[in-house]
């Protein structure tokens, strides 16, 4: 035990700010509360299911990692119910070709109420539930995050679907006598799951206009080369179109992401590529834009498929002609991700296309990068709350 005439230093008074003799060493940055006030019913004859405490202002109830299905389900009649039972569960569906294939990648079915176990009791008129979503799923012996509600399709019909769904069934029997003739009631009610993620840390290319000259700071940036190379039998050198971008590999979805073009080589080969008038765009011969590719797995074979998210309207930089500043962004939808069954992975992609008019002295050439998109911002308020009953 210690001594009564131990001294103690006193710990000094917390404040949320560093004082004028301190300096912050690091923070963690938390994503800013959603409001869980979503309210949904769905009524079938004379059962009802009440879902409470889901995102907010959402098309369907919104779910966010290991958030808690919270609800009831209200009955009319219920001398004659025999059974409640209660279902969650999420699949993935593929189809390719004349071929669907739907995987379960998780359930949980349990019963609200028998008449079995009740003792002679009549069903309570409300029977409430609650349930987390598993915050993992297992697929050929990995372990993968839950994936986020997703659709996608290609012009080749095949496509993919990962849906979340809730369900509840009454059974009533026509007297307790008679359990086993009964009817079935079965309410069901989708709802979409949307993990949170966010980049790791603060961007480090503000979303602004690029310096001038970025190849003098180009250790601030992603460069990406492409080597347009002539066709055969064309006495042209090759051209280096350069693609600067942030050199953060993780970018929120909806926030723009700046990039700049720099052509490199000589007058006689840059003239394919240079405006045909003062402001004009490149000819439409140098292309950046955000890929998504999809890849599926179906049946034990790889299916994939493609989509571009969005297009960078490239403008001329600082008044040169050899360089064009511009945006790139995606508005809404889900981050990368994967899934096992199915992944999602996006990429800046650098590309010079074929030309429009005559016969294009070089050929078309691709370089993509890869990146991730995630569903939330990078956000550096340190009072903000995080979610109390959803992602974290």
């Amino acid at each position: 035990m210690s001594s009564a005439n131990s001294s103690y230093t006193v710990a000094p008074s917390y404040s949320p700010e560093p004082g004028n003799n301190e300096r912050r060493l690091d923070q963690a940055p938390h994503p800013k509360s959603r409001v869980f006030s979503g309210h949904r019913t769905k009524k079938s004859g004379r059962d009802t299911v009440v879902l409470i405490a889901h995102y907010e202002h959402a098309d369907v109830p919104t779910y966010g990692p290991s958030a808690l299905i919270d609800g009831s389900v209200n009955l009319e009649d219920r001398e004659s119910v025999s059974k409640v039972a209660f279902e969650i569960k999420g699949t993935i569906e593929f189809m390719a070709g004349e071929s669907t294939v739907t995987k379960t990648i998780f359930a949980e079915h349990r019963i609200l109420w028998s008449m079995e176990h009740s003792e002679g009791a009549t069903c309570p008129s409300t029977l409430p539930f609650a349930t987390h979503l598993p915050a993992q799923f297992e697929y050929n012996q990995a372990t993968y995050p839950l994936p986020p509600s997703y659709f996608v399709s290609s012009d080749g019909g095949v496509y993919a679907k990962i849906v979340y769904s809730l369900a509840v069934t009454v059974s009533r029997s026509r007297g307790r006598k008679l359990a086993f003739l009964s009817a079935k009631n079965t309410i069901s009610i989708p709802f979409a799951y949307s993990p949170r993620t966010r980049p790791p840390g603060p961007p480090t290319v503000p979303p602004a206009n690029f310096p001038v000259n970025p190849m003098s700071t180009s250790e601030q940036f992603h460069v990406l080369t492409l080597t347009a190379r002539p066709r055969p039998r064309v006495s042209l050198h090759p051209v280096d179109v350069q693609l600067f971008t942030s050199t953060a590999d993780v970018f929120p979805l909806g926030a723009p992401i700046p990039v700049h073009i720099q052509l490199t080589g000589p007058p006689d080969s840059l003239r394919e590529f240079l405006p045909g008038a003062a402001g004009a765009p490149p000819r439409s011969r140098v292309e950046v834009r955000l890929l998504r590719q999809t890849t599926m797995l179906v049946e034990g074979h790889k299916e994939t498929c493609r989509t571009t998210l969005g297009t960078a309207a490239l403008v001329p930089s600082g008044g040169a002609q050899d360089a064009w500043d511009g945006e790139l962004r995606c508005d809404g939808g889900v981050g990368s991700f994967e899934a096992g069954l199915v992944g999602v992975q996006d990429f800046i992609v650098l590309e010079v296309l074929d030309a429009a008019g005559p016969k294009s002295q070089f050929g078309r050439a691709r370089q993509p990068r890869a990146i991730c998109l995630v569903a939330d911002p990078w956000q550096d308020d340190v009072n903000s709350l995080s979610d109390t009953r959803g992602s974290h």
